[in-house]
């Protein structure tokens, strides 16, 4: 289990010379809403941003504490062993994003097929694209349908923007679909948590016995977690520049977030700290049900996580 610290923060760099956006890892199509630069996509992001600001997420706070309590709730009731992952932490990540999105329960299910089609290297490239078309032509209803909506959720808000003529439907569905899939892929979040917790009990205990520490833990946790396999889009500079002291030559793959750092910090920390309350404090004798090296991690995905948390009580 790796502990690299990552600062997916970065600084900010001016008069970039022009990028190759071929990317080594993918290939994004061009006007893609994760390439567009200011002011197009300063204007997009700008319209969700009171979604994922504190009191934006705080709206979902009281309701996603409900639904993760009828998970565990459910979890406990059918006894174990059980896969952490399967019984809570799964679904519980898909329903926040989706509450958040605005996504209605019934078509929950239906989004989360397609966000995993769309992640996994496994089916293949030509699935992963006809999951994100039909994902495309899914936001595409659903934001049509909210042009004017004063809602707080984030497909209500992105409906609003392509009402006032601040975006085109095409962009708002292209942020939507960004959103969606970088929201589910936040809810490994939980999964590299609880292995750390389960293979180091000693930590989970004095989470236990110390509740006040649990938000800086959580914190902690966060920012030590590695995340992914790779950080932003890869780019590749035309010419040799020199940066802060470091030389880039032409045609190396390096990784620019800048505008386009993700904004889903506010929804992990708040999906972690229930996670923690909820598993720490209702299931006490929550531990692993196998060897820590007998857990099983996902391969071919973006994001490094355990595919499975075996655990028992």
């Amino acid at each position: 289990m790796s502990e690299e610290t990552i600062d997916e923060t970065p600084p900010p760099v001016r008069d970039r010379p022009a990028l190759d956006l071929s990317g080594a890892d993918f290939d994004p199509a061009r006007g893609a809403v994760g390439l567009l630069d200011a002011p197009e996509h300063t204007r997009l992001r700008r319209s969700v941003t009171a979604a994922f600001t504190a009191h934006g997420v705080e709206r979902v706070r009281e309701r996603s504490r409900r639904m993760l309590a009828e998970l565990v709730d459910e979890m406990l009731q059918d006894g174990p062993p059980a896969d952490l992952t399967e019984a809570v932490l799964s679904p519980f990540g898909i329903a926040v994003i989706c509450e958040l999105m605005g996504v209605p329960p019934a078509d929950r299910q239906g989004v989360h097929t397609w966000t995993r089609l769309i992640l996994s290297a496994s089916p293949g490239a030509e699935a992963g694209e006809k999951a994100k078309k039909e994902m495309g032509a899914y936001f595409s209803d659903l934001i049509g349908l909210r042009e004017g909506s004063t809602g707080e959720d984030i497909t209500s808000l992105l409906g609003a923007a392509v009402g006032r003529g601040e975006s085109t439907l095409e962009d708002a569905v292209g942020l939507a679909v960004l959103l969606q899939i970088g929201g589910e892929a936040v809810t490994d979040n939980g999964s590299r948590m609880f292995c750390v917790l389960l293979t180091r009990p000693e930590l989970a205990d004095r989470l236990r016995t110390e509740p006040e520490i649990r938000p800086r833990a959580v914190d902690e946790l966060l920012g030590r977690l590695r995340h992914r396999n790779a950080v932003g889009l890869s780019r590749s500079p035309l010419e040799d520049v020199e940066i802060r002291g470091a030389r880039i030559r032409a045609g190396d793959a390096i990784f620019d977030l800048g505008p386009h750092y993700r904004p889903g910090g506010t929804l992990a920390r708040l999906e972690s700290e229930l996670l923690v309350d909820a598993l720490l404090d209702g299931v006490p004798g929550l531990r692993l049900a196998v060897p820590a090296e007998e857990m099983p991690f996902k391969k071919g995905a973006p994001i490094s996580a355990p595919e499975a948390l075996p655990v028992t009580w």
